[in-house]
């Protein structure tokens, strides 16, 4: 599957990761793992629920969340968010 992103969550990505290659290099394996295994439990991968219910999200560190859509073959990142803010 092809990933592409928004670029409301591109500029959430910038402002998270700035000054913090530790959090890049961890966004970048969690990515690795979603596009060659997309259940492996690392992610802790799941479906959202209210206004966000077309979404998914998988787990970078803490309570870090990247979320998604899927449309048709290409996931698209749509926000990368606390736990608590979805």
């Amino acid at each position: 599957m092809e990933i592409r992103y928004t670029t409301h969550f591109d500029r959430a990505f910038r402002k998270k990761a700035k000054n913090n290659r530790q959090l890049v290099v961890k966004i970048k394996k969690q990515v690795i793992l979603l596009r060659n295994d997309f259940r492996h439990p690392s992610l802790k991968l799941h479906k959202l629920k209210g206004e966000r219910a077309e979404e998914f999200s998988f787990w970078i560190e803490g309570n870090l969340r990247v979320t998604f859509m899927i449309i048709e073959d290409v996931i698209l990142f749509t926000d990368i968010i606390t736990h608590d803010e979805y």
